[in-house]
């Protein structure tokens, strides 16, 4: 440990980590980079529990995790791989940096190198420390991204670490984190929990709407026209939510088509597909018939349709959702994908489509 005073600026160094006061300006600096010191609770659990409780713990846990991931491979090549004759040693004194900030005590009781496989466990990280006492508790995701990130370029392929054996032992929290190759992704988890959020959205709608026309189909005939009202109206809503657009990420578009198809549909999905693939200037839009019940000579004709649209600006069509028996129909019809790249589950679809980017 080393300081310097110069002044309003002092400056130490613990851990290899430096630090910088400028007092005049209120101004912390980490490695160089400016910082803020806040309290873990009330003041960081103040500003992060509302945003659990608005999205959801889940969807939560992996936007944090993404943003944890976030500037890892700065962390492994500048501080873990500079740190020591090996990844192990680097890491355990990346630890030592981050302890000097209050993140916890990094341990590594197990890494395979040659099998991809490490357990690191991390004493009294500081999303535990927030959250003790509190009635729910979502975890460590950030630390999670972190090490995910980390040893993806370590192992020099995905990996996914599982957070494992929370504890809380009197004043001392601790966590672990099982990592191994993967091919799952924080990316691809995101759009597929999304993806549900929004089936589960559109079927909710669709309970009110179906509620809401029950009720009206048994009222009185002076509100006949009012019903031919809303019943259009509901028709327009449930064509509009039958044809989600979703942006995965900055290139890829992800359509989930919803219940039967019928000429109007049918151009309101082409007009979406096409708005949407210059709005967000996309190179691959993928078309998920997961929801699509029956896949008849109709349905086919209008995929071909919204597929030779897309492939006129530029963009490539991946159909996901295809059964055994949508396969055999399409087959027994004579339909020909050709130009459109197939995939059998929307998991291998968005895999395709990130590593075409």
């Amino acid at each position: 440990m080393s300081n310097e005073v110069f002044a309003d600026h002092y400056a130490l160094v613990l851990n290899r980590a430096p630090f910088e006061w400028s007092v005049d300006e209120g101004r912390l600096r980490f490695f160089g980079i400016p910082s803020a010191l806040l309290w873990l609770n009330p003041s960081l659990l103040k500003i992060l529990r509302p945003l659990a409780d608005e999205i959801g713990i889940p969807l939560f846990r992996l936007l944090v995790a993404h943003s944890g991931s976030f500037g890892t491979a700065e962390d492994y090549h500048n501080v873990a791989k500079a740190l020591g004759a090996t990844f192990e040693e680097g890491l355990l004194a990346w630890g030592e940096v981050i302890s000097t900030i209050g993140w916890g005590r990094l341990e590594l009781p197990f890494c395979d190198m040659q099998q991809r496989r490490a357990i690191v466990r991390i004493r009294n990280p500081w999303e535990l420390e927030m959250q003790r006492g509190q009635p729910v508790n979502w975890g460590c995701p950030f630390l999670q991204g972190k090490i995910i990130g980390l040893f993806t370029h370590a192992f020099g392929v995905p990996c996914w670490a599982d957070e494992k054996n929370i504890v809380t032992d009197g004043d001392e929290t601790s966590v672990e984190f099982h990592v191994y190759e993967s091919n799952r992704t924080i990316e691809s988890e995101i759009a597929i929990l999304r993806e549900a959020r929004e089936r589960e959205r559109q079927q909710r709608l669709l309970d009110e709407i179906a509620a809401k026309t029950l009720e009206l189909q048994k009222a009185n005939e002076e509100r006949l026209q009012l019903q031919e009202q809303i019943i259009a109206m509901q028709a327009r809503t449930l064509a509009e939510l039958s044809t989600p657009l979703i942006p995965l990420n900055k290139r890829v578009l992800l359509m989930p088509l919803i219940g039967a198809f019928d000429s109007q549909r049918t151009q309101l999905t082409v007009d979406r597909l096409l708005h949407g693939v210059a709005e967000y200037h996309a190179s691959v839009v993928i078309l998920d018939i997961t929801g699509v019940p029956v896949v008849d000579t109709h349905v086919a004709s209008a995929l071909m349709q919204a597929a030779q649209a897309v492939r006129l600006l530029g963009a490539e069509v991946v159909l996901t959702g295809i059964r055994p028996e949508v396969a055999q129909t399409l087959v027994g019809m004579g339909v020909s994908l050709q130009g459109i790249v197939t995939r059998g589950t929307l998991q291998s679809g968005i895999e395709y489509a990130n590593s075409t980017q």
